[in-house]
């Protein structure tokens, strides 16, 4: 881990870890022999028992589930801690976007253990809010091996001093929340400025799973940020990333560019397709040319995806909309 953890961190460990299992309930993710110990504990001592039995990184089939999930676990600590300044989302997105790369990049793992990456592509700036509905987006980069895997999500971030919220807002003509419906990777990530003993760190729910703007809970029918986002890497890694396995508020690819595409979507009319963030697990252990380069690879994708989206929206007479079709959850 980043650093040791007390007891409150603990709790939540074992709250985020409860969840974890909820939502991969069924799937092939753990180890059988952890499988069995993990019902076990969970049948007797309960969650905090089966939490610290998934201390240990080969509990989990695929690696990289453990590592994305302790990770960002450590981030959502860090954004939840009382002595934080920051009270406005955009400080509290800037803070927690720094928080994210920092626990991934700072996680320790053995050598040749780098599966992982996380890709942050800011939506708040440029105009983007306003046409996708999204603050920001991230992208899972997933080596399984025998190939690369791709998980891309949208957030729109609210600060939520009570459980119940009201999450109406406008996006240019339209609504946030009709946004991000309409790009089918959207959700609503809240940072819970409310006590509440289920949950001190950021929640997930997709907007599609939102009735009545007016009254969100933030709680109930909500996901813990690192067990949604561990959980719908785990399913996309072991081929359930197609409905009715999916996680709503999730899109997949196969490549960098059907990535990109997804994260900045050029059937959205005038997207701007802005730079990204990059962070790999382990990038501590890592050479500083080594870093750069993986980022630079990243930027330079990003690039030719801009120079084409900016190509099609000359030839359109500015509508800014493409004649791509998304990639299909179904390909992968």
């Amino acid at each position: 881990m980043a650093r040791k953890r007390g007891i409150w961190a603990a709790a939540q460990d074992a709250s985020r870890f409860s969840e974890l299992y909820n939502l991969l309930w069924g799937l092939d993710i753990l180890a059988p022999r952890a499988a069995d110990l993990v019902k076990q504990a969970l049948a007797g001592r309960g969650p905090a028992a089966a939490c610290l039995l998934l201390i240990d990184p080969t509990a989990f089939r695929h690696r990289f589930v453990w590592r994305l999930f302790w990770a960002l676990s450590q981030a959502s600590l860090d954004i939840s801690d009382p002595g934080l300044t920051a009270t406005h989302e955009p400080e509290l997105n800037g803070a927690f976007i720094g928080m994210i790369q920092r626990a991934i990049a700072s996680f320790r793992t053995p050598r040749r253990s780098h599966d992982l990456a996380v890709v942050i592509g800011d939506h708040a700036t440029l105009g983007n809010e306003a046409r996708s509905g999204a603050d920001f987006g991230l992208i899972i980069e997933i080596d399984i091996g025998d190939k690369l895997l791709y998980l891309v999500t949208l957030l729109q971030a609210k600060r939520a001093t009570s459980r119940i919220v009201d999450v109406r807002r406008a996006a240019g003509d339209s609504t946030q929340r009709d946004r991000l419906l309409g790009s089918g990777i959207g959700s609503y990530l809240f940072y819970i400025a409310h006590d509440d003993p289920r949950h001190l760190g950021p929640t997930v729910k997709s907007a599609e799973a939102i009735g009545d703007p007016q009254r969100v809970d933030t709680i109930v029918g909500a996901s813990d940020f690192a067990a949604r986002m561990a959980a719908a890497a785990g399913q996309l890694a072991i081929g359930k990333s197609g409905p009715p396995y999916a996680l709503p508020g999730f899109g997949a690819a196969s490549s960098r560019e059907d990535a990109a595409y997804l994260l900045f979507n050029p059937n959205i009319p005038d997207i701007r397709v802005n730079n990204v963030l990059v962070a790999r697990i382990g990038d501590i252990t890592r050479e500083a040319l080594s870093i750069a380069g993986f980022e630079s690879d990243w930027n330079e994708v990003i690039a030719r995806h801009r120079e084409a989206v900016e190509q099609a929206r000359g030839e359109t007479g500015g509508m800014g909309t493409h004649e791509r079709e998304p990639p299909l959850l179904s390909e992968y």
